[in-house]
């Protein structure tokens, strides 16, 4: 079985792996959906993915070494260090674990020590890291949905369809689209006062 790892990848530099003692005996990933519209005219408006947080355990029972030594290096991931002093810019982190990867910035580590030697050294601990995601600008554009959804527009006052036309398909010409989508009876007196503030759905 393959543990799981955490691989840095500082900018500018190579990158490295820190193994993890023990696989984790759970993980959770969230995605948040941003819907806009109203009534029946409800629509994906952007899709992010959450901070993502896994618990791992760190155990030098056998060794009889300080635990800290071995969370350490994830620890310090959250501090300036040398290396990113100069920018402030964290390093990109990536958990890895049988197929899944999770990218992004570690901003937050929790320690829980749960044993110490006779001297009082910790030896056993559970270490809580919270993951803040980094996406590329092509992962962003999946995530907001540029490829995949419908967009909308709210109406105002000096609208007309061929300018919607114009901004929104980049093409002024498929107003007529726009005009069947939304059930618009009459482009020529459009937009009236009571469709100011409108949202109109905009065809793929």
């Amino acid at each position: 079985m393959k543990n799981a790892k955490i691989i840095v990848c500082p900018k500018g530099k190579s990158s490295y792996e820190i193994p993890v003692m023990y696989n984790p005996r759970e993980f959770s990933v969230t995605t948040a959906a941003t819907i806009s519209g109203k009534g029946a005219n409800l629509q994906f408006k952007e899709v992010a993915p959450e901070d993502f947080t896994v618990t791992l355990f760190f155990d030098t029972y056998e060794q009889k070494t300080d635990v800290r030594d071995e969370t350490r290096p994830i620890a310090d991931l959250v501090l300036p260090t040398v290396e990113n002093k100069e920018t402030k810019q964290p390093p990109i982190c990536i958990f890895s674990w049988g197929g899944f990867g999770y990218k992004g910035i570690i901003h937050k580590v929790s320690q829980k020590f749960l044993m110490f030697n006779t001297n009082g050294v910790p030896i056993r601990s559970e270490l809580t890291v919270t993951f803040k995601a980094v996406v590329t600008k092509e992962e962003d554009a999946q995530f907001k949905g540029k490829e995949a959804c419908r967009k909308l527009w709210t109406v105002k006052s000096g609208d007309r369809l061929d300018l919607i036309a114009a901004n929104a398909l980049k093409d002024s010409g498929q107003w007529r689209k726009i005009a069947i989508a939304n059930r618009i009876i009459n482009p020529a007196i459009f937009p009236e006062e009571c469709d100011i503030g409108r949202e109109l759905i905009i065809p793929d």
